[in-house]
């Protein structure tokens, strides 16, 4: 049998993950739906019975999944905080792949399904009774338009302007499973408090990268110029911002970089997190 990873065995652990935590996944997707409910409901009466519009839904969608599962992926490995849990799940007979495979699968790939599948049970009803309830509320309103369900994968924000109409929702996306990846190994490197002090270790990180570009990579710049991507700035002449200039790296670096900035966060974290799993001892 594969000490690293065998496929068998990982069902059984799978199965055995799902009969232990069953109950406590079931209440909390209803804990989900009703916070849905209960938020679009607020937002109901509050504006006097007005469209639940798309930019709303989006919003919505976004801060839920963010908070949601940012703070599942915080105690996706809380067995590991206690120490009779920790020695119980450690000594279990299934490789730390597994285990890592296995919490990924419950606390990344099926979260993501069954909060989205939540969201839709939620949202589909409320925008109908929105709609429904403005319509009632403002019968003489010819050009009244209902509001329409959003698609959480495609539509983009930016759809109608002119040029490029990126899908920013992709990217939201991508940074949401980034930070989480990131929630999931404060989860294995700190044994108390792990959303905290993930929060904590995020937000000096993003301090740091600011002051770096603000107080130390800016004035290096040359003046009156301004950045235009990752690799290129603009650098206009005497002020004038009909000359200006374009220094940049050349293209394959802005697409690798991007590529990187895209979907390898994610990836990284999770093989950080396998390591640091590995040095837990009984």
């Amino acid at each position: 049998m594969n000490q690293v990873f065998d496929f068998k065995r990982f069902t059984l652990l799978v199965a055995k993950h799902w009969n232990e935590n069953r109950k406590k996944y079931l209440l909390g997707l209803v804990a989900m739906a009703g916070l849905l409910f209960f938020w679009y409901g607020f937002m109901l009466i509050v504006d006097g019975g007005q469209r639940i519009f798309e930019n709303m839904q989006v919003m919505t969608y976004f801060f839920g999944l963010a908070l949601t599962g940012c703070f599942y992926g915080s105690i996706l490995f809380a067995e590991l905080s206690s120490g009779p849990k920790a020695m119980n799940y450690l000594i279990f007979p299934a490789s730390h792949l597994e285990k890592l495979v296995c919490g990924l699968l419950y606390g990344v790939v099926l979260f993501f399904i069954a909060y989205t599948l939540v969201f839709y049970i939620v949202d589909i009803p409320m925008v109908m009774l929105g709609n429904s309830l403005h319509k009632s509320n403002y019968p003489g309103e010819v050009v009244s338009k209902p509001a329409e369900i959003v698609n959480i994968f495609w539509k983009p924000l930016t759809e109608g302007r002119p040029g490029p109409n990126p899908n920013p929702h992709v990217l939201f996306i991508l940074m949401y499973f980034a930070v989480q990846s990131a929630y999931i190994l404060g989860s294995v490197y700190f044994p108390k408090f792990s959303f905290i002090k993930t929060t904590i270790s995020l937000l000096l990180v993003a301090l740091l990268l600011s002051l770096y570009m603000g107080k130390i990579l800016q004035p290096m710049l040359p003046d009156g110029g301004h950045y235009q991507s990752f690799t290129s700035f603009r650098v206009f002449e005497n002020n004038d911002f009909n000359h200006q200039k374009i220094v940049s790296l050349p293209e394959w670096t802005t697409d690798t970089i991007a590529f990187l900035l895209k979907f390898a966060f994610a990836p990284i974290f999770w093989v950080v997190t396998y390591f640091r799993f590995k040095e837990k001892e009984v």
